[in-house]
C-alpha cells in the first residue's frame, strides 16, 4: 500500500501528460513548414501550439470549452497582428491594437480562470506578428497555417480523454487528478477587480513598449512587452517580485543556453528538436520553478525567432536581456506603486492577497 502511494504521488505530481502534448502540438506543424520549405512560417505554427496547454488540468468536458475559447482568440491576435503587419500601419494603431488585446484577453482567461491565467500568449502571438515581414500574397496559406496548427492543437489538447477512459482504471498513478471545476461567471466582468487588473497590464505593456522603441541600438521591442505582461499577477494572484526575479534569471541562464546552440548555427530540424525539448521542459516546469521553466522557454523562443529572421546570435541575446530587464523593471515599478494604493485604500489591488516584495 505504501509503495502505491508513493508511486500514485509521484507520478501524479509531474505534468508529463501536459509536456507531451504541448510537445506535440507545437512540434509538428513546425516540422510540417520545415519539411514543405515555409521555414519562415515558424512563429505562427509556434503561438497556435501553444492552444494544447491551457485547461490542461480541467475535467474533458471544461476542457473543450477552455481550449475551443484560447485556440479563437490565439487565432484572432495572430490575425490581427498580420493585418497590421501587411497594412503598415503606425507604432500608434499597434499601440491601441495592443490595448485592445490586452483587454480582451485578461477578461477572457479571468472569465474561464484557466491555467495560465496571464494573457502572456495572447499578447505576444499579437506583438510577433505585428511584426513579421508579411506580403499581401501570402495571406490565404498563412491563414491557413494557423488555422490548421490550432486545430491540430486543439486535437491534441483533448486526445487525453482516449487513454483515459481505457487506462485509467488499471494504471491511475499514470495520471493527474483533474483540477476542482471552476465557477465561471460571465458577472466578473463586472468586477471593479477585474478592470484593475486591466488598467495595470495595459499601462505596463504601454510604458514598457514606448521606453523600449525610444532605446536606440536596441531591437526587438516586444519583449520588454511580454516581460512586463508575464511578471505582473493575474486577477486574485498575489502581487509578488518573485516572478519577476524569477524572469530575470532564467531569462539569463536560457540566453546564454540559445547563443551556445545557435553559435553552431543548428539547421531547421536541429531548431524542431530544440523546440520540441524547449515545450516539454517548460511545461514540466512550469508551476514548479519558473526560472527554470524558463531556462527551456528561452532558447525556444529565441531559436525560433533566429529560424524565422536570421541575425546574429549576439546581438540577438543582447536584445532578449536587456528588453526583459527593462520589462520586469517596469512591472516592479507598477507592483511598487500599487502596494502604496493598497495601503492607502485598505483594499488589495486587483482583489489580491498582500503585495510581498521579499
Amino acid at each position: 500500500m505504501t509503495d502505491t502511494r508513493h508511486r500514485s504521488h509521484s507520478a501524479r505530481t509531474i505534468n508529463l501528460e501536459g509536456a507531451a502534448r504541448a510537445s506535440i502540438a507545437g512540434g509538428v506543424p513546425l516540422a510540417v513548414l520545415i519539411g514543405t520549405g515555409h521555414a519562415d512560417w515558424a512563429a505562427f505554427a509556434l503561438f497556435a501550439g501553444f492552444t494544447a496547454i491551457f485547461g490542461a488540468r480541467e475535467a474533458y468536458r471544461h476542457r473543450v470549452v477552455t481550449v475551443s475559447v484560447a485556440g479563437a482568440l490565439l487565432t484572432l491576435c495572430m490575425l490581427c497582428g498580420v493585418a497590421i503587419s501587411i497594412t503598415g500601419a503606425p507604432l500608434w494603431v499597434e499601440a491601441i491594437g495592443l490595448a485592445v488585446v490586452l483587454t480582451v484577453a485578461v477578461c477572457t482567461l479571468t472569465v474561464l480562470q484557466t491555467v495560465p491565467a496571464q494573457p502572456i500568449f495572447p499578447v505576444f502571438a499579437f506583438v510577433v506578428c505585428a511584426l513579421a515581414p508579411v506580403r499581401t500574397a501570402d495571406l490565404p496559406t498563412i491563414v491557413a497555417v494557423i488555422v490548421a496548427a490550432v486545430a491540430f492543437a486543439w486535437l491534441v489538447a483533448l486526445s487525453g480523454t482516449i487513454p483515459r477512459r481505457f487506462w485509467h482504471a488499471r494504471a491511475p498513478h499514470v495520471f493527474r487528478p483533474f483540477a476542482p471545476e471552476a465557477d465561471r461567471r460571465m458577472s466578473t466582468l463586472r468586477k471593479r477587480a477585474l478592470w484593475e487588473t486591466v488598467a495595470l497590464n495595459v499601462v505596463g505593456a504601454l510604458v514598457a513598449g514606448a521606453v523600449a522603441e525610444s532605446i536606440p541600438g536596441l531591437g526587438h521591442p516586444y519583449w520588454a512587452v511580454v516581460a512586463v505582461i508575464a511578471a505582473l499577477p493575474a486577477m486574485r494572484q498575489r502581487h509578488t517580485l518573485q516572478r519577476a526575479m524569477h524572469r530575470v534569471l532564467g531569462t539569463l541562464g536560457g540566453t546564454v543556453i540559445a547563443v551556445g546552440v545557435l553559435l553552431l548555427h543548428p539547421t531547421a530540424w536541429w531548431v524542431v528538436l530544440i523546440a520540441v525539448v524547449g515545450q516539454f521542459g517548460a511545461e514540466i516546469f512550469a508551476a514548479r520553478n519558473y526560472a527554470v521553466c524558463l531556462l527551456f522557454l528561452t532558447p525556444l523562443a529565441l531559436a525560433v525567432s533566429w529560424l524565422s529572421l536570421p541575425e546574429a546570435p549576439e546581438a540577438l541575446a543582447l536584445d532578449r536581456v536587456a528588453q526583459t530587464v527593462l520589462g520586469v523593471a517596469v512591472s516592479v515599478v507598477l507592483l511598487v506603486v500599487g502596494r502604496v494604493v493598497e495601503r492607502r485604500r485598505g483594499r488589495a489591488l486587483g482583489a489580491t492577497s498582500a503585495i510581498r516584495t521579499v
